[in-house]
């Protein structure tokens, strides 16, 4: 059960009490104007709670979710992603700086990013305007389309071909999500303290279906490569737009 469905349920059950409470109370009310009772209500001391508990679940379950990762963003999402990466091109930020970044903030530590398709547009949008333009609406629509949402990892290792045949997975509770493809560097690149560890440095690139994993379920991202030991980040998906 996801935390989304926990908050449905919470309030669901708080309605239905409130609605129990409204028929069981015994103790009366009239709403009074200028002196003519309008109508009268039973209310209990318990219904302003309930009410309460209603409106603060159902607004965190609206914070949740214009939290969570965007499968299928508005009009309004869209604008203001591509107004974000032209603002962020005007300011001169480097499009490398605005991905959902994660892992070790070290030049020769592990890191990687998350690609979903409101920071694909934000990014997209830096680009075009670092050379003064505006993206069109086709190039708009081929991030929209996108069924996938790319991880890209950074890892080190000792040898040029450490992170060759590398795998990645997505673990999400007891459930492992394995990519619809992944690719990896056969052949590393040298870090600058060649010939000093970390010697050699690699990317893994795994493409996850949207459908196949909890949008807000807290992750960890699991890298395996062929010689060298596992590498995981822990990274809260509801955070990520």
């Amino acid at each position: 059960m996801t935390i989304y469905q926990f908050y449905i349920g919470v309030v669901n059950e708080a309605t239905g009490a409130f609605l129990n409470l409204c028929h069981k109370s015994r103790i009366r009310f009239g709403l009074v104007r200028k002196g003519v009772p309008l109508r009268k209500f039973r209310f209990h001391s318990a219904h302003l709670v309930v009410c309460l508990f209603c409106v603060v679940g159902t607004l965190g379950i609206l914070a949740m979710e214009s939290r969570a990762i965007e499968v299928s963003p508005t009009d309004a999402q869209v604008e203001q992603a591509v107004e974000q990466g032209l603002r962020a091109a005007k300011d001169r930020v480097l499009p490398n700086r605005l991905y959902a970044w994660f892992g070790s903030d070290e030049e020769l530590h592990p890191k990687g990013f998350l690609m979903t398709k409101m920071n694909g547009l934000v990014v997209m949008a830096s680009h075009f305007g670092l050379r003064g333009e505006t993206p069109s609406e086709t190039e708009i629509w081929r991030i929209l389309d996108e069924e996938t949402m790319l991880v890209s990892v950074t890892i080190f290792g000792k040898t040029r071909t450490f992170a060759d045949n590398s795998y990645i997975v997505l673990k999400q509770g007891e459930k492992l999500v394995k990519p619809l493809n992944v690719r990896f560097d056969g052949v590393a690149q040298r870090t600058k303290v060649w010939p000093r560890a970390p010697r050699y440095k690699a990317k893994v690139i795994g493409s996850f279906q949207y459908d196949a994993f909890d949008l807000n379920a807290k992750t960890t991202i699991m890298v395996f490569p062929s010689k060298g030991e596992e590498v995981s980040f822990d990274v809260e998906f509801s955070g990520i737009p």
